[in-house]
């Protein structure tokens, strides 16, 4: 049988049941097996359904390419078994339960935190094989200095979903050592790292979050700190229904053979380590002799082929690898220019870690980006466009500039206009009607704005190296 491949959020939007049942070949499965359907009938018609969430741990685009924790996982269960995978998103994180015991998925994977309660309340679901360590941990600004014990949390108001296992700890806490704290029940639309953003952002007090999900958002620059950690250390684990047990074994099978292996690891700390963090915190100023980087002459080869600045491709360059020729970034990006590996295979690049076979990947795969911007917008946007696009992928640029447009701003224009429309992406209202969905929003815009900003100093240090 020709096994059909459909990942559904390839363009990270939301489909309902009914359009999923709508969807072509194959899919009147989703509603003709119901709830009896197990491993043998997954395997006959060749693809899994997944629930999962839409978020940096689970399940997102960056740079161009669909990533996330849970996603690789489940594309590596769905290989030994030759199956394709199908991504369902629903709105709520409720939701997610109620599909599978509905037989509109097969299994939920969203780094969903085992609990006593939610072991014992589950009706007709079951846990798989755990996996990961998840350290619950009371969160609050990173200028938070009155919070040393679980006392000086009295007074204080602590922001989660309900449905969420945090609800479930901080209830305990509260109850068990009799302390006055309050706690906020948030949209159950929310997502951890959207509830840690409004922490940091001043417009919660606290919140409780895994460490993994703290780690993530610190790597990507939140202003947030732990105050106080839970005691107990719990573990999260994929849900089906009781009546699959042939998928149950399988999983749990797949778990016991991928926990402390290496590919387990390497995944796992991509995605939860915040010691990967590859941001770049240090300042450069170009060298004596007007000299940028160690490979200007490289740069001024290849920009010259594409017909860009060099010192434009430097200050890209800078930012992408602080001129680090084995620069491996969290999301594996890799060499001066930060090329994912699917990225370097289509341009070209053989070696990542070769600086000319890197750079001119980089500056050509760049030029792609450029080329795809409508000819009615002027140069400047269109680097602009273009950086937004070679960092964030070019499905957010589109969406951009289309909500720009519904905005009644200048889809042609970057400058508090695109950038605007970029900014509303990474919220859950417009990010849910995006095509392309949630957008890491600040590190994109910061990206161009730095390299615009360093190109010009670096434009204006050759000038004055010129004049003397």
């Amino acid at each position: 049988m020709k096994r059909f491949l459909l990942v559904l959020l390839t363009t990270l939007s939301t489909l309902s049941f009914a359009e999923l049942e709508a969807l072509p070949r194959g899919l009147e499965y989703a509603k003709k097996e119901g709830l009896q359907i197990d491993l043998d009938s997954i395997k006959e018609r060749g693809f899994i359904r997944v629930l999962t969430r839409n978020n940096p741990a689970c399940y997102f685009m960056h740079r161009g390419q669909l990533m996330g924790f849970e996603y690789e996982m489940v594309h590596r269960f769905a290989k030994k078994h030759g199956l394709e995978v199908i991504v369902l998103v629903p709105d709520h994180w409720k939701d997610m339960e109620k599909w599978l015991e509905e037989g509109r998925a097969d299994v939920i994977a969203a780094c969903v935190t085992i609990t006593p309660n939610r072991r014992n309340n589950k009706h007709g679901l079951e846990y798989c094989h755990r996996y990961g360590e998840v350290h619950e941990e009371i969160i609050g600004r990173a200028n938070e200095t009155s919070i040393k014990t679980f006392e000086d949390l009295n007074g204080r108001s602590i922001y989660v979903r309900d449905s969420s296992s945090y609800h479930e700890s901080l209830t305990a806490l509260k109850q068990q050592g009799k302390l006055n704290f309050t706690i906020k029940i948030v949209s159950d639309k929310e997502e951890t790292f959207e509830i840690l953003d409004k922490v940091a952002k001043g417009e919660y007090d606290l919140t409780c979050a895994d460490k993994g999900f703290l780690d993530q958002s610190v790597r990507l620059g939140e202003r947030i700190k732990p105050v106080l950690q839970l005691k107990r250390p719990l573990a999260y684990g994929w849900m089906v229904r009781s009546n699959q047990p042939q998928l149950k074994t399988a999983i749990n099978a797949f778990f016991k053979k991928e926990l402390g292996g290496s590919t387990y690891n390497s995944l796992y700390k991509r995605y939860f380590d915040r010691s990967r963090n590859n941001e770049l915190k240090k300042k450069f100023n170009p060298r004596e002799g007007g000299q940028i980087s160690p490979y200007d002459a490289l740069v001024k080869k290849h920009a010259a082929t594409y017909n860009f600045p060099w010192a434009l491709i430097c200050s890209q360059m800078f930012q992408e690898s602080s001129f680090k020729a084995d620069a491996v970034s969290w999301s594996g990006a890799q060499g001066l220019m930060q090329l994912m590996p699917a990225t370097a295979k289509e341009v070209g690049v053989h070696d990542p870690f070769n600086p000319d076979d890197n750079i001119r990947g980089g500056v050509y795969y760049l030029k792609k980006q450029y080329r795809r911007v409508p000819d009615e917008v002027d140069d400047i946007n269109t680097t602009c466009f273009a950086l937004a696009s070679y960092n964030g992928g070019y499905g957010h640029l589109i969406d951009a500039r289309n909500l720009a447009r519904q905005l009644g701003k200048d889809p042609n224009v970057w400058t508090d206009n695109v950038d605007h429309a970029y900014a509303l992406l990474s919220e859950p209202y417009y990010a849910k009607r995006a095509k392309y969905g949630h957008c890491r929003s600040e590190e994109i815009i910061g990206y161009v704005r730095k390299i615009m900003s360093r190109h010009i100093a670096y434009e204006t240090a050759q000038e004055i190296h010129t004049l003397k």
